[in-house]
């Protein structure tokens, strides 16, 4: 029910001086007494015509599928046969990050800057985390804000 309704029960109740007379209703088992206003039941339609039969057996299959399979199945050898050119390249992330307070500086040590991409960056690396690091760097930026690059190897998928 929405507000307007609920808002329109509330008023009936607050100008009626008298309680409303409870209503006799007909329980779950009891046969409802047919009313001459209520709306009748929509007229049962026609049964649909059904579809196609199916059938389901197990036979051996057939020589049009089993040369099927053995092209989709060899199609997959000679994949799996050629090395993927890129395979085994070797790629690298680069994550930049804008430092905005002095807690590290330019001239940091490599071991300082590490330890603070370990510290408080840690959850923006890839898989592998920090061990994943291959080069940090650190510049300065506009309003003496600091810029910091991280470069991060990306592991290699197993496929």
């Amino acid at each position: 029910m929405g507000r307007d309704t609920l808002h329109a029960i509330w008023e009936d109740m607050q100008h009626s001086s008298i309680p409303r007379p409870p209503l006799v209703t007909v329980g779950y088992d009891e046969v409802p007494v047919t009313d001459p206003n209520a709306p009748k039941p929509a007229a049962a339609r026609a049964p649909m015509p059904s579809g196609p039969e199916i059938t389901i057996s197990e036979t051996r299959p057939g020589f049009s599928t089993l040369i099927a399979i053995e092209e989709a199945l060899g199609d997959e050898k000679r994949e799996s046969e050629h090395p993927k050119p890129f395979a085994d390249a070797q790629v690298l992330e680069l994550f930049t990050f804008v430092i905005l307070d002095s807690t590290i500086t330019s001239a940091a040590s490599e071991e300082e800057k590490r330890a603070f991409v370990a510290e408080r960056l840690w959850h923006r690396l890839p898989q592998g985390g920090v061990s994943t690091i291959r080069r940090v760097e650190v510049r300065p930026a506009d309003g003496g804000a600091l810029l910091m690059r991280v470069w991060c190897a990306v592991p290699r998928l197993k496929l």
